[in-house]
């Protein structure tokens, strides 16, 4: 059974190149579509078991489709795909933006959705695994072991993936956010120091401080081991204890506020099926 990724933007070629690169390689063929040829030719050119073509031929070749355009792109991509859909397909949205049971009621096929993250670049992380409304359960079985292969597994009810998914996909920007702050704060009080130093002393520490777990040393245990009452550790903390709730707070309300707009802008329209042309995708 042939895998399709439709749109090879940053996380569809991200994908590709995981699960072309991992330990234990898809078995089934790969394709892939973008309405920039210049984009998959590249990707072809470094993995040579992808194969390049339409929509239209994915759809015809493949019976699991990711689909990896931007949300407000969906509309005109289920157009294109809706006649040659049939309930043997599984289609996978990776998209918070595209609710299931709307997808669900544009296509004829079953759906799942997965929420990827930056960090199958190098085969770790979590990606978020969420039941469509006909998925089954040799669909999740299959899901599970396809991504599996390049990431932890975290199965979710789509009705809580924008929390997980700031964890999880989000997630990254905001640690590099983090440490690149910290990291010039550090400069501003030593600038002997240089700035490329500090961030390497950084992402460093963060490297070390992520692998203590696996001692059995981890949130409360890590914070007890580091400080001590009185101590300078201790008054950092104080210090980020009176606003990092607030910031994460803000975070999360801003995602948030973001993905209700975007929901509100995107029409998953039973027009899709009537298979009416559309642009292609990115």
């Amino acid at each position: 059974m042939a895998i399709g990724f439709i749109g090879t933007g940053r996380m569809g070629a991200m994908l590709v190149r995981a699960l072309l690169g991992a330990d234990r390689p898809v078995d089934e063929d790969v394709w892939a579509s973008n309405r920039s040829p210049e984009k998959l030719s590249e990707l072809a050119t470094i993995h040579h078991r992808l194969h390049a073509g339409s929509n239209e031929e994915l759809a015809r070749r493949c019976r699991t489709l990711f689909l990896c355009v931007r949300p407000l792109d969906t509309a005109g991509v289920l157009a294109q795909l809706a006649p040659l859909l049939t309930p043997d397909h599984l289609l996978v949205t990776i998209s918070n933006v595209v609710e299931l049971n709307q997808l669900a009621a544009a296509v004829p096929c079953r759906t799942a959705k997965v929420i990827p993250s930056i960090g199958q670049y190098i085969r770790r992380g979590v990606t978020l695994l969420i039941p469509g409304p006909r998925s089954t359960p040799a669909d999740l079985a299959f899901l599970r072991d396809l991504l599996g292969r390049v990431s932890r597994i975290y199965e979710i009810d789509e009705s809580h993936a924008r929390a997980a998914t700031d964890v999880v996909s989000c997630g990254p920007a905001f640690l590099a956010r983090f440490c690149q702050a910290w990291a010039e704060a550090a400069h501003r009080m030593q600038p002997g120091i240089p700035i490329a130093d500090f961030e390497f002393l950084v992402w460093e520490t963060v490297r070390a401080a992520s692998e203590l777990p696996r001692a059995g040393i981890a949130g409360k245990e890590l914070l007890e081991e580091v400080s001590t009452p009185g101590g300078m550790t201790y008054e950092g903390l104080q210090a980020m204890d009176a606003v990092l709730p607030a910031m994460w707070n803000e975070v999360m309300r801003r995602t948030t506020e973001r993905e209700r707009e975007l929901k509100a802008a995107v029409s998953l329209s039973t027009d899709a099926r009537a298979g009416a042309t559309a642009p292609g995708t990115s």
